[in-house]
């Protein structure tokens, strides 16, 4: 088995370590980002890592180049949001199983999706493109309303706007919305709509689609910030899943065209039943892989890769069974400001049922308000018999670490 990475993930190499043969793992990353993000000793720790290709593939196809001249695949996947399209297009160069390209690009862009979905017959709210504030306020009317980039991840310029809100300021704030060493140093093009507002429980469907079909559909319960910014705060994966989210799935597969790979869908459940806010062609983020598979005991990534190798036995087959509940929640500070200490995390992985406790910064970082989730401090996974009592012991152990702030100072020339 030789696979084909296209964007660094560490949770997806991670999870096909305990699967995967070593070196059996090709990855292809851009070789600006490889070096801002500080990815070679990373890297080094993932035995089924082999070769390391580096080529331009967030709006560019330069990378064909080594798909073209490296290999042979089996398989090729995409381990960011910018990889989509370009995984795609390299499944099809190479004809292997693939989202297809032409669904992957609607992928990529949730004015196309709204697009092609309100074509479909799924209901939705009301959009349009959108090119300054003024186009905001045209479309708003006083109303409430959602803007966003059409083509950003990790909630980055999403913005829900209540009634008579700023939308000049909201236009900057999501026109000029800044992912530092996400994204490769060169010009990209962006799009932007506003749509209504949707009122209700917000959730995630991750699915495994074979050939067009859904064969796998997790629910996961969203939480997001109060406010105007929507970042998770938390998810929760119960392990029971009404069959009314596999139909919706499968109305959006046929409805994009969609061939083969995994999808993570954003829904909102409204009063007329749930409302698709999103979809991306790769695995979902936020550690929700891990959730799965706690919940399952399974190794998701693995029966996604076995999938589009086209294998047909052991793990690979067969329905999935919930075993338990699992939570995570997202630790923030008290806004921005200047790390002090951190302290309370030996106690929360010392707590029942947690599962895992990370922090990604240390005192003397500077952190800004949560905007989007690259803001975020850290987060507790924690499983339990139901979903209450995994969302009881996740924020047990997430109330357990307290981040001490102190102001940024500043610095006065004269």
């Amino acid at each position: 088995m030789h696979l084909l990475l296209i964007g660094y993930n560490d949770t997806a190499l991670a999870a096909l370590d305990d699967c995967r043969p070593p070196g059996s793992v090709t990855l292809i990353e851009e070789k600006d980002l490889w070096d801002a993000k500080n990815l070679a000793p990373r890297a080094a720790k993932h035995a089924c890592l082999g070769t390391v290709l580096f080529g331009r593939y967030q709006q560019d196809d330069h990378f064909l180049e080594a798909v073209r001249t490296a290999g042979p695949f089996d398989a090729v996947v995409a381990g960011l949001e910018y990889a989509v399209v370009a995984a795609a297009q390299a499944a099809e160069l190479l004809g292997l199983a693939g989202a297809g390209t032409d669904a992957a690009m609607i992928l990529r862009d949730k004015l196309r999706l709204r697009e092609v979905t309100s074509s479909a017959g799924m209901t939705g709210p009301a959009f349009r493109e959108i090119h300054c504030a003024a186009d905001i306020a045209d479309f708003a009317r006083g109303r409430a309303c959602v803007v966003k980039p059409a083509g950003r991840q990790a909630s980055l310029g999403v913005l829900l706007l209540e009634a008579g809100a700023d939308v000049e300021q909201a236009w900057q704030d999501c026109s000029q919305a800044d992912e530092g060493v996400q994204l490769a140093k060169r010009p990209m093009e962006w799009r932007y709509l506003v749509e209504e507002r949707m009122y209700g429980p917000e959730f995630s469907t991750e699915a495994l689609v074979r050939e067009g079909t859904v064969t796998f559909c997790n629910l996961t319960r969203k939480y997001t910030l109060p406010g105007p910014s929507p970042v998770e705060t938390g998810h929760t994966v119960a392990g029971r899943t009404d069959p009314v989210w596999a139909r919706e799935v499968q109305r959006l597969v046929d409805a994009i065209g969609y061939g083969s790979g995994i999808l993570h869908a954003e829904w909102v459940l409204t009063d007329a039943g749930p409302q698709l806010i999103e979809c991306a062609g790769r695995p979902p983020g936020d550690r929700i892989m891990d959730l799965i598979d706690l919940v399952y005991a399974t190794n998701i990534h693995d029966r996604w890769i076995g999938m589009l190798l086209g294998e047909e036995s052991g793990q690979h087959q067969g329905e999935l069974t919930p075993r338990c509940a699992a939570a995570i929640r997202f630790l923030t500070g008290a806004g921005p400001g200047t790390i002090d200490h951190i302290q309370g995390v030996d106690l929360a992985r010392s707590l029942p049922r947690v599962e895992r406790v990370d922090i990604s910064r240390s005192p003397g970082d500077v952190v800004k308000d949560v905007r989007s989730s690259w803001d975020r401090l850290g987060l507790v996974i924690a499983t339990g018999a139901t979903a209450a009592e995994a969302e009881a012991a996740a924020d047990r152990a997430a109330s357990s670490v307290t981040i001490s702030m102190r102001e940024i100072s500043t610095v006065h020339n004269s």
